[in-house]
């Protein structure tokens, strides 16, 4: 079970975009695309500069809880009929 899916929040806690928060657009490997972090202009013939968002690596982001506004490390936890859940660490509480 992975700890970051497509469409958590989360917060850039290194580079550029630092205190930046998004959401998660896609996940390849350990390589994460973050909604309006870390574009960068491309030179396409014929259209000019275009923009794209690159991938940024995981270890740069964190998931944000949003209700109370910090960054937490996820936690894969079981709960009452043996199912793994994930859970936020600083607030105990499960995430969907």
């Amino acid at each position: 079970m992975k700890k970051l899916r497509v469409g958590d929040p989360v917060i850039v806690i290194a580079g550029k975009y630092k205190g930046k928060v998004s959401v998660i657009e896609a996940i390849a490997g350990d390589k994460v695309i973050v909604k309006w972090v870390n574009e960068v202009k491309k030179a396409v013939k014929g259209k000019g500069f275009m923009k794209k968002t690159a991938p940024v690596h995981v270890s740069n982001i964190m998931y944000y809880l949003e209700a109370e506004k910090k960054a937490t490390k996820i936690k894969i936890a079981v709960d009452k009929k043996w199912k793994k859940i994930r859970q936020a660490l600083k607030s105990s509480a499960p995430i969907k």
